[in-house]
């Protein structure tokens, strides 16, 4: 692919892209994209403009050479002339002219699917770093981009996207796949923000983000993400969280997994920043010996370990991806098979209005979709109202809760019924249920 990016520059054509969030992650993809042959960010969509600025700024352009408008023609004729453009409202992604691929680097769920529906809209391919988006409406926002011809797509380089790839790659060489693995280091459940401040202080990391680093909400909504494009399941609610090292987790998982075909994590151990996929394969002529040989084991299970994901230093690959060959790194095959439920974090009285993922109220596990039936999806809790007490450690009903009026309610509702048989929603008119929200 690179390569291929090196061909495009010398023909003097670049793959412009715009980008929704200049955080953490944000400011460091502006970076690598402008590292990447081909390639270049022509748009930074963020609240604060002197933040998205900074971000141009520090990737090498001067700060007065940035065009900062919420005015369309302006932006159209920034993003012509290769002028570094930022603007404050994300409805201008749908007509803004001249930006092939949107990037959404935020992790707000309801902000996310407002982004993925304007960039689908407007004929534009959308790279989502927001998991949380994805397990939450992602099934519906694949079929729509579908519809419009454009790519709807997870990023390589965070786990979800490096986890498919693995996935791929042992089903390509015609082993079947046991289990894809997320290695976590540490977890706790009722890590609050309050708890995990200094942490997130050290880091320069989002706090909100942190706590849901810790409490396992990220990890548990980015293998809904690896589940739903895979078919793979939970083999039990949360998974089994195997405390292993890479030299024992093959025995060590062999004694938990139920049957083949789950998603799971690692607690522990010395997988660093890795994911790893396990491949079962049982010819014993013309596969067993050549693996044993090859040093990955004398099988029928084979461990497949990649030690880093690198996050936005692998998320340009897939936007060339999208644009130059119209496919997805990881992206739903259809409705949900996996979904994230809600749990109380801590005793909570009637009357308490949920704050969500990285609160101090709550916390998301997996489950498979026919199991969650009727629990709250952790991506809703945002300002569902509690009509009466619930212990800690509890699973949400969605009869406990009364759920916030929201775009985001009405865009799930929308993904129920069509998956349903109801398939008259469009992107456009979807996103037009944002127009005056905050």
């Amino acid at each position: 692919m690179f390569a291929r990016l090196r061909e495009l520059e010398a023909t003097g054509r670049e793959i412009s892209v715009a980008l929704v969030g200049a955080g953490f992650v944000g400011r460091g993809l502006v970076h690598q994209i402008g590292l990447t042959p081909g390639m270049r960010v022509g748009l930074i969509v963020n609240r604060t403009p002197e933040r998205a600025v900074a971000a141009f700024a520090a990737s090498g352009h001067e700060p007065s050479s940035v065009v900062v408008t919420d005015d369309l023609d302006a932006l159209n004729r920034a993003v012509a002339e290769k002028l570094p453009a930022v603007c404050t409202d994300p409805a201008l992604l749908a007509p803004v002219v001249g930006i092939e691929a949107v990037v959404e680097a935020t992790g707000d769920v309801g902000h996310g699917a407002q982004v993925a529906l304007l960039a689908i809209a407007g004929g534009k391919h959308l790279v989502s770093m927001n998991y949380e988006t994805d397990a939450t409406v992602g099934p519906l926002l694949n079929q729509l981009a579908f519809r419009e011809g454009v790519v709807y797509s997870g990023s390589d380089g965070d786990q979800p996207g490096v986890m498919k790839r693995l996935f791929e790659y042992v089903e390509g060489i015609g082993l079947d796949v046991v289990a894809a693995v997320n290695c976590k280091g540490f977890l706790d459940v009722h890590a609050t923000p309050e708890t995990i401040k200094p942490w997130a202080d050290k880091q320069n990391t989002s706090l909100k983000m942190t706590t849901a680093f810790t409490d396992g909400t990220k990890m548990n909504v980015e293998n809904a993400s690896v589940a739903n494009a895979t078919g793979l399941v939970p083999d039990k609610r949360g998974m089994h969280g195997v405390q292993t090292t890479l030299a024992e987790a093959l025995d060590d998982f062999k004694a938990v997994i139920e049957a083949p075909g789950v998603v799971d994590f690692t607690l522990g151990g010395d997988f660093g920043s890795g994911v790893f996929v396990i491949g079962s394969g049982a010819d014993p002529e013309l596969m067993a010996p050549y693996l044993q040989y090859l040093k990955m084991g004398p099988g029928p299970w084979y461990l497949f370990f990649r030690p880093w994901h690198l996050v936005h230093f692998e998320a340009p690959l897939s936007i060339a991806e999208a644009v130059l060959d119209g496919v997805p790194t990881i992206a739903p095959a259809g409705a949900a098979g996996a979904e994230v439920v809600t749990l109380a974090k801590r005793d909570l009285p009637a009357g308490t209005s949920l704050d969500g993922i990285g609160g101090f109220d709550c916390y998301g596990l997996i489950d498979r979709a026919d199991r969650a039936r009727g629990l709250l999806p952790i991506g809703l809790a945002e300002g569902a109202e509690l009509n009466h007490a619930v212990s800690t450690d509890t699973p949400i009903d969605l009869d406990d809760v009364t759920l916030a009026e929201s775009p985001l309610k009405s865009l799930r509702s929308a993904q129920e019924a069509f998956f349903a048989g109801d398939d008259t929603a469009s992107a456009g008119s979807l996103a037009e249920m944002w127009n005056g929200q905050p």
